[in-house]
């Protein structure tokens, strides 16, 4: 019945759920192949992501967040401690530039070079040859899944929403989609915990 199935989603995304990036994911989304869209291939480092490499001990902290109630302070300042080197290397690389897959208006995938600026107050993203700024404190909303009330028309077979996190502002939402659920996990849980940094050190704004 319904109320089995809220209990069984947990199970859902289970961390063999990044295989499917390769079966049925973004990889065959795009069959032709424009100057910025994203090639048939798919995300190249989707395939060869050793399971128990550097990803490996991030995923501890985030997963705690979901029992954040239960823990006591000891655990709370524990968690909290593991967070934050999680969310500096998070950003040290984000500042440096890094690729993402955008799901278009138009409902197509590209390819779009993102980074951070050095005082972690602003998102920007490289569109037709523009560096276009989103500052972190108009994000109102950052999460999991797809908003497609932007969108021209819906498109007719999208990447799991397991792989699908959106930022929504006043006047847009962008649509980001990710290689495995735990990388997009990642980054919305570092995209809030920036959120919430900039809040505090700005007076909360």
């Amino acid at each position: 019945g319904c109320s089995s199935s809220s209990s069984s989603s947990s199970n859902y995304r289970a961390p063999d759920m990044s295989l499917f990036c390769c079966d049925g994911g973004p990889c065959r989304q795009s069959p032709r192949n424009r100057p910025d869209e994203a090639p048939p291939g798919g995300p190249a480092p989707a395939a060869p992501l050793p399971p128990g490499q550097a990803k490996q001990p991030q995923q501890q902290p985030l997963q705690l967040l979901e029992d954040w109630d239960k823990l006591g302070k000891q655990e709370k300042a524990a968690v909290q401690e593991r967070l934050e080197s999680i969310v500096n290397a998070f950003a040290q690389e984000l500042i440096r530039g890094k690729v993402f897959m955008k799901l278009g208006r138009n409902g197509r995938l590209f390819y779009r070079l993102c980074a951070l600026d050095k005082q972690l107050s602003a998102f920007s993203m490289h569109i037709k040859g523009a560096i276009v700024e989103y500052p972190i404190s108009g994000m109102q909303h950052i999460g999991f899944g797809y908003d497609l009330t932007d969108f021209t028309h819906v498109p007719v077979s999208l990447p799991s929403d397991a792989l699908a996190a959106v930022i929504s502002m006043d006047s847009r939402r962008i649509n980001l989609v990710f290689s495995s659920p735990m990388e997009r996990d990642e980054f919305v849980t570092c995209m809030l915990a920036l959120r919430e940094r900039h809040r505090r050190t700005t007076g909360g704004a």
